[in-house]
């Protein structure tokens, strides 16, 4: 197995960078994973960050992680109920001011075909990775949009997945979430690009996540299945959180002010292919 070339720890980035400075984002699924790394990310640049997720200690853990002098806040959040965006928007409007950022990160995965799919199990994996993110954007807009008028502009970052893209044997739910996800943001891109929001995805491919994890637990062998899904991307290693991290936080800064509607792929070429 290849090694990636620069292995990064949580919430290193580029300090001297700082992009985010005076800026305040919102984070939802930040108590591990992806979530984690783009809060952490974040934070080493400069921002404030409202660090939201249904597991209130993952998300305890991750604000502890960015250091006693970051001045964010950790909150439980569950996507599934505007009150609880509600809650924590006003919350948020609270304790910063504003929003200039927000990343839309949480989402489930379940393996199955449409036959080994039930209903209940759809519903909720829809309304966790496509109505989550509409939600948490719908009630968070009146805030982008006075810090976009203010500030000159604004942005959301949904985190989608290459399966949104191509597709996989057994994923039927997730690949039509991430999928319907990744329209949305085009859609959501026409429709307030006028008004300095800017609204991207990524689209990660393989990446080493609890969710991953979770994976290789059902499996008999974990070693062999981590070596052959390791193997599957052509620069031969499986992405880091903070791969991801990095391309959301370009995306979410101002140098990206020219990116909008974008769907861009972190996926060591699998797409390629």
């Amino acid at each position: 197995m290849t090694v990636p070339p620069t292995m990064v720890t949580i919430g290193s980035g580029n300090p001297s960078a700082r992009r985010f400075v005076g800026k305040d984002c919102v984070v939802t699924g930040a108590g591990g994973g992806i979530g984690r790394a783009v809060a952490l990310r974040l934070a080493t640049e400069g921002a404030r960050v409202a660090v939201l997720d249904i597991d209130l200690e993952g998300a305890r853990e991750t604000l502890s992680l960015a250091g006693a002098d970051h001045k964010g806040f950790a909150a439980k959040l569950d996507v599934r109920s505007e009150a609880s965006i509600a809650a924590v928007a006003a919350q948020t409007a609270e304790a910063f001011g504003g929003v200039d950022v927000l990343v839309n990160n949480a989402g489930i995965e379940v393996l199955g075909t449409i036959a080994e799919t039930a209903p209940d199990v759809w519903d909720e994996v829809m309304a966790v990775n496509l109505r989550g993110p509409y939600l948490c954007s719908r009630v968070f807009l009146p805030h982008l949009l006075a810090r976009a008028s203010a500030k000159g502009g604004a942005a959301i970052v949904h985190n989608a997945s290459l399966m949104g893209q191509v597709s996989s044997p057994r994923l039927a739910a997730y690949c039509a979430s991430k999928a319907g996800l990744i329209s949305l943001t085009r859609s959501m891109a026409l429709d307030f690009a006028k008004q300095n929001l800017r609204v991207n995805c990524v689209c990660p491919g393989i990446v080493h996540t609890e969710m991953l994890e979770r994976r290789f637990a059902l499996q008999p062998d974990r070693a062999e299945a981590y070596r052959v899904v390791s193997q599957r991307p052509p620069v031969n290693y499986i992405g880091n959180p903070e791969d991801v991290a990095a391309a959301i936080a370009y995306l979410a800064a101002d140098e990206a002010r020219f990116v909008t509607g974008s769907a861009l792929t972190i996926d060591g070429g699998v797409g390629a292919a």
